[in-house]
């Protein structure tokens, strides 16, 4: 999936293109041959880092679907009334 998410889903294109520029660059990789780099193997660069993060933030990779954290909110809800103390999952 996340193979799919960094390389080649179409609705992230423009911040994948971002991302691999800025791998290239931090590694000297030629324009076209970074996109091969594991996904495993990006996290491990350290001058890719912020580059990584970027993309992170600019796309929904990576974040819970509102139902999902909806029901955590509801779990935390529950175990509060069942005497839970705080609600701390």
């Amino acid at each position: 999936m996340r193979e799919h998410l960094f390389h080649h889903c179409s609705r992230w294109r423009e911040h994948q293109k971002t991302l691999w520029k800025a791998e290239g660059k931090a590694t000297g990789c030629k324009a076209g041959r970074c996109r091969h780099v594991q996904i495993s193997e990006l996290f491990s660069i350290e001058e890719c880092d912020q580059a990584v993060m970027d993309f992170l933030v600019a796309t929904d990779v990576g974040k819970f679907p509102a139902q999902m954290n909806d029901g955590m909110e509801e779990a935390k809800r529950r175990a509060q009334v069942r005497g839970g103390g705080d609600g701390e999952l």
